[in-house]
């Protein structure tokens, strides 16, 4: 039995990775989690995750001002993940992973602000206590940031003389975390990553 790296991303991030591999799951909006949940065992086989890597946006909120001009945003309200997403309502399912994972094995939240606890700021969203709630589901450390996290759509356009000719697309490609990155542990405790390095490769 051998321990693999899956990663799946949102369409709504892009169509396929920069490098992507065969073993790549990508899920749309008519994508439920089961079905997600169907083709990660499908793809692992025998085999156990020693990373799963999950690519998508993170739900943000806004206060406005007086002009209904967005005054400040706070993130931690879950993640735009397929049909159902991942928020407290449908955390539980991914009880299904449990027992999918190598010792030692985590699942990687690539998405914006998906651990930031933005409650105590005018917000409802609580990511913090929502990744906490993943990693006991998942039984497996579960990495995530607080920041905004920054990508590069993967359109590159050719030009002549500053006038655009054409345009290919190369895939998405992740860079380094931004922000704090946390380590969420399933007996429900936390600590912080100080050199996580990439956050997709």
């Amino acid at each position: 039995m051998a321990s693999v790296e899956l990663r799946v991303l949102d369409t709504r991030i892009g169509a396929r990775f920069k490098r992507p591999r065969g073993s790549d799951i990508i899920v749309g909006t008519a994508t439920t989690l089961a079905r997600l949940f169907e083709r990660v065992t499908a793809t692992l086989g025998s085999n156990k995750l020693s990373r799963l890597s999950v690519c998508c946006h993170g739900y943000e909120g806004g206060v406005a001002d007086d002009r209904m001009a967005m005054s400040r945003m706070g993130g931690g309200f879950g993640l735009q993940l397929g049909q159902d997403d991942l928020t407290f309502d449908t955390v539980g399912a991914f009880n299904l992973l449990s027992g999918k994972f190598a010792a030692g094995g985590q699942m990687d939240i690539y998405a914006c602000a998906a651990a930031e606890d933005s409650s105590s700021t005018g917000f409802t969203g609580n990511g913090r206590l929502l990744m906490r709630e993943l990693a006991g589901q998942i039984n497996a450390t579960v990495r995530a940031s607080d920041s905004i996290q920054t990508y590069n759509a993967g359109v590159v356009t050719t030009t002549i003389f500053g006038i655009p000719v054409y345009s290919e697309y190369e895939g998405v490609d992740f860079g380094e975390w931004e922000g704090n990155v946390w380590l969420f542990l399933p007996d429900g405790s936390r600590r912080q990553d100080r050199r996580p390095g990439r956050g997709v490769s």
